[in-house]
């Protein structure tokens, strides 16, 4: 049965857990049927095709099948009817809405992540992690720091196939401007960099059964070590703005700021086809 409004309305003690530890785990969001849909579509679109005409965003994929790093395609719901419905689905944006306390949700961005299992050798390779990062230190052309990001596994996920780490209270750290390290894969090198003097670095595995999600503050430092399983691990990423997020020059470039076209202009807000609202829903 669908989850409607009332299900997924949260808690004082919900909201108190986020504040705290930068993060909250939500009940199973999406069914089976929905999982299956989008773990298929997901292949499709690592594999390059598309159902609309428009373009990839930044780049064609082009993965080769043994390559062991992870596969990350960015704003699949341009290019796929079945991850456009669920990207912009009212039941993350609810919640979305929720924890950034905002009326109005609008899509940043998408990434399909597919991380392989061990490959041919059978032993786990760096270049299957994501290195420690904060979200907003990639995306320091916007004028908030109060973006949240849904997580959707399209599997069980866990320590055994390389599931997300987060590090319980970071968010209240401040912005690193380095922390763009999404690409780097040396967890133990950037632990040492980013952890501030006299703070506890304490990392939470983000242990989600298929279709739950977890949803992070963009300050808070999360990464994933090796998928040690055989299988890939498949999911889903929604990045949400709240409604006042807008442009700021602070000489970091962000393709999200092409999308605003060539005139754009301090405190232009992001918004239009590209950054479409998925809350409150359109009557």
């Amino acid at each position: 049965m669908p989850l409607n409004q009332t299900d997924i309305a949260l808690t004082a003690e919900d909201l108190a857990i986020y504040r705290q530890k930068g993060y909250w785990i939500s009940p199973v969001l999406f069914d089976g049927d929905e999982v299956q849909a989008m773990r298929r579509e997901l292949e499709r679109i690592c594999a390059g095709e598309r159902d609309y005409d428009g373009f990839f965003w930044l780049k064609q994929p082009n993965f080769g099948l043994d390559d062991p790093a992870v596969r990350q395609v960015n704003n699949g719901w341009w290019i796929n009817k079945v991850m456009r419905i669920a990207v912009k689905s009212p039941i993350l944006g609810y919640i979305g809405s929720q924890l950034m306390d905002t009326n109005e949700v609008r899509i940043w961005h998408d990434q399909m992540l597919w991380k392989p299992g061990l490959g041919p050798t059978g032993e786990p390779t760096l270049s299957n992690n994501i290195g420690w990062h904060q979200d907003c230190a990639h995306w320091q052309c916007a004028n908030t720091m109060n973006f949240c990001t849904a997580w959707v596994a399209l599997q069980g996920t866990d320590e055994s196939n390389g599931c997300m780490h987060l590090v319980a209270g970071s968010h209240r750290w401040g912005l690193r401007r380095d922390a763009n390290t999404f690409g780097e894969k040396n967890l133990e090198v950037l632990e040492a960099k980013y952890r501030p003097e006299g703070k506890e670095w304490k990392t939470e595995p983000c242990v989600l059964k298929a279709g739950q999600a977890s949803f992070h503050h963009a300050l808070t430092y999360h990464g994933s070590g090796p998928n040690l399983s055989t299988q890939p691990r498949l999911s889903m990423v929604v990045h949400m703005m709240p409604q006042d997020c807008g442009f700021t020059q602070r000489g970091h470039y962000h393709p999200n700021a092409d999308l605003l076209g060539p005139y754009v202009e301090e405190e232009d807000l992001f918004e239009g086809p590209y950054f479409p609202r998925i809350w409150p829903t359109a009557n």
